[in-house]
């Protein structure tokens, strides 16, 4: 009675309508954008709207504002304004999508709940995505920016005042659900439903409905998988002893694990936006399992095989985190999805991949899953534009090998994008026991190794079970994916990705596949070249793994590649740092600028 194919695709039918937006820069929505912000129209001001919008990236735009010199105060009210925009829009589309799924009668009445409940209680998210972002991001982390120069200072602080939350064992989390409550000069931690009690209330109502209902149509264990999940989440949500937030998400992810539909649930899961704290964003979607051809099970043979060969490489014996590992890899529910609908924190980005839970005592009992959204990546990647700025700094026989994997070889894109983007996902469960995180964290900066350490676990199973079809596009990939993440330079909530390009970029600078002449960036993608930068990159992973094996503080191995700058970090290697220095400077320049030199049109007509 559930017609997956069917939602499948008009999920994708409403991707592509937002898609073909990008085909005309002076569209309905573009220009009520344009009116609503007060900006004039320019090409670059309206090319960042559409990133907004289609892509709901938010830094395209804020480099725009900053470089028409906006005040930092009418940046915030400018992105806020934009914020709803893209909430009202994305509302109208989810809701249009739920009333076709119930007229075409798609799925079963239960499933029709689900989807239902999912919308409702994303709309209470919604509103309350204003007021967290507003009380933790542009309130708290700015006070916490200014008072202390340095992550460790800050995470000292936290330590002292006990701005954190207790785990089941009566230690520091290493994430919150909760938020600074600042009285005069003391600081204290509330949950989120004291410290957001209003929209907490809405939420819970919002779960109340959602129980009852489903609780009458769940005729199946698979029905009552979600049930007991959405029950756990509003206990989770409504908890109100900061001693017991911890464990009641992680019952919720517990509960989370056994709903194996092909509708899959996402909830705050991850704390990237908050370098403090570590409160977790509010997550809410449900992610459509997509057709699938990928070899599930030779893939995790493949990574346990490259685990044990790296533990050999090093000498690390730790039965116990082998154990972990192992299981980890082993129980991985594997989903290739598509995003169907999204609310709250991913209304501000969404993942091109994910793996969670993050909670490791969770894992040890239950494993995880891993989303890969391949079919939505690639759609995207072939509806943006081309950029000035990557025709100015790529030369053009760079840009059409990669060109001519996208738009034609479609089936090398998306292998690539299984070795690196699942690959990375799998490289986060390496190296990794129940304590690890909060080990090497004392200092504040393991996310900004840990980012590095899983796309290159995923390069290292590549080049331990390699495969000639794939070994160019891979490193082209990597080139351009390390050049790319420059643009995050001051960027706070993707700060780990920026500081994974600067030690891909030191790589690859170091071993001669990046040379910069103060102008042009040239790029050695040879045979030579590769296994260059293949054995610079084996000995450096050889080096991390061994730091995690010892669970030595993040910094010490950060240190090796970056120096703090500022708020952000710059490369130590002086070549590597004069290309990054340039790259963003062009960067806040033309980083809104379209290619108009036809390429992108030309490309679009292009035949398989």
């Amino acid at each position: 009675m559930n017609d997956f194919k069917r939602l499948n695709e008009l999920v994708r039918e409403q991707k592509a309508r937002i898609n073909a937006l990008y085909k005309n820069l002076d569209n309905e929505l573009v220009n009520e954008a344009l009116e609503l912000c007060g900006l004039k129209g320019e090409k670059s001001e309206r090319m960042a709207l559409l990133r907004r919008i289609v892509d709901l990236k938010v830094d395209p735009l804020q480099n725009e504002l900053k470089k028409l010199k906006f005040s930092e105060q009418d940046q915030k009210r400018i992105l806020r304004l934009m914020f709803d925009f893209v909430r009202n829009l994305y509302e109208k589309r989810h809701n249009e999508l739920l009333q076709k799924i119930k007229n075409e009668k798609i799925l079963d009445e239960f499933n029709v709940a689900f989807v239902q409940s999912m919308h409702d209680i994303g709309l209470g998210l919604n509103s309350w995505q204003i007021s967290w972002q507003e009380r933790i991001i542009d309130t708290t982390n700015k006070e916490f920016e200014a008072k202390f120069s340095t992550l460790n200072e800050a995470n000292e602080f936290i330590a002292k005042n006990l701005l954190f939350q207790l785990d089941g064992e009566g230690k520091r989390a290493d994430r919150t659900y909760g938020a600074v409550v600042k009285d005069g000069e003391n600081f204290s931690f509330a949950p989120y439903a004291v410290a957001f009690e209003k929209e907490v209330k809405r939420v819970a109502l919002a779960f109340d409905e959602a129980i009852k209902n489903l609780k009458i149509l769940s005729c199946n264990d698979e029905h009552d998988s979600y049930v007991r999940y959405f029950e756990k989440l509003k206990e989770a949500f409504c908890e109100c002893d900061n001693d017991r937030v911890i464990t009641a998400w992680q019952e919720v992810e517990i509960a989370w694990m056994d709903v194996k539909g092909a509708l899959q649930p996402g909830h705050p899961l991850e704390y990237y936006e908050d370098a403090y704290t570590h409160a977790v964003a509010l997550e809410w979607d449900i992610r459509l399992v997509d057709d699938d051809c990928m070899d599930e099970g030779e893939f995790k043979r493949n990574i346990k095989q490259t685990y044990a060969n790296v533990c050999a490489q090093i000498g690390s014996n730790d039965a116990k985190m082998n154990e972990q590992v192992n299981k980890n890899v082993d129980r991985t529910q594997l989903y290739i999805s598509v995003p169907m609908i999204y609310y709250a924190a991913e209304l501000n980005g969404l993942f091109s991949a994910q793996v969670v839970p993050n909670d490791e005592s969770v894992s040890a009992k239950c494993g995880k899953k891993i989303f890969a959204f391949v079919n939505h990546v690639y759609e995207s990647a072939k509806a943006k534009p081309f950029m000035k700025l990557s025709s100015e700094i790529f030369s053009k026989e760079f840009l059409n090998f990669g060109r001519e994997i996208l738009f034609l070889k479609p089936e090398i894109w998306k292998k690539v994008y299984e070795i690196s983007t699942i690959g990375h996902e799998f490289g986060h469960m390496l190296f990794i026991s129940q304590d690890t995180e909060i080990t090497m964290n004392q200092s504040g900066v393991f996310k900004f190794i840990e980012e590095y350490k899983a796309t290159t676990g995923g390069l290292v199973n590549f080049f331990f079970h390699e495969d000639e079809r794939y070994k160019s596009a891979v490193f082209h990939e990597l080139i351009a994916r390390a050049v790319g993440l420059i643009g995050w330079r001051k960027v706070d909530e993707v700060r780990a990705y920026y500081c994974e390009g600067l030690i891909h970029l030191s790589l690859l600078f170091g071993c001669g596949a990046l040379k910069f002449d103060g102008k042009i960036l040239q790029i050695d993608t040879s045979e030579t070249a590769y296994e260059n930068f293949k054995d610079a990159c084996l000995k450096n992973y050889f080096i991390l793994a061994a730091h995690y094996a010892k669970k030595a503080d993040a910094s010490e191995f950060l240190a090796k590649f970056c120096v703090k700058d500022g708020t952000s970090f710059l490369p130590k290697d002086e070549k590597t740092r004069e290309f990054v220095l340039y790259f963003y400077e062009r960067y806040e320049a033309i980083g809104n600028e379209l290619d108009n030199s036809g390429e992108w049109e030309k490309w679009q007509n292009a035949k398989i």
